[in-house]
């Protein structure tokens, strides 16, 4: 199993970070689209919500698991990448006007060798979002 694990704290106040990041209909960064494939249970913030991201050829298909409001959310990916049992946790708090982001995946390689290459893809993926939440 790798595990790959980034924490920055951005400029951007905690309520505008969540506001974006917790419409699971958007998915932040340019290029991406989304189409909600399932929605989740309105009781529970939309847990449950299937949606697909597509960023240019490349689909990717992830359910949102759990969502503790405005402070974190599980969500795991059900196809588009060369990894198994792929499970992320995005966590968010509040450092005044700022905020601190721990964002983690963990996942199997689909192919033997290639774990590397994944978290180093996977890191950046993470780093790209984050990166795109400071703009917000």
């Amino acid at each position: 199993m790798k595990t790959v694990t980034v924490e920055r704290v951005i400029s951007t106040p905690p309520e505008k970070v969540w506001a974006f990041i917790s419409n699971f209909a958007d998915f932040p960064g340019n290029g991406n689209t989304v189409v909600i494939n399932h929605a989740g249970d309105p009781k529970a913030y939309g847990a449950g919500t299937i949606r697909t991201i597509t960023n240019g050829n490349r689909q990717f298909v992830e359910r949102i698991e759990t969502i503790d409001p405005p402070h974190a959310f599980t969500y795991s990916l059900l196809s588009g990448a060369p990894v198994k049992e792929y499970h992320g946790r995005a966590e968010f708090n509040g450092l005044g006007n700022k905020t601190k982001i721990r964002w983690s995946g963990t996942f199997k390689p689909a192919l033997p060798g290639t774990g590397w290459i994944l978290a180093w893809i996977t890191r950046k993926i993470i780093q790209g979002i984050i990166a795109d939440l400071e703009k917000v």
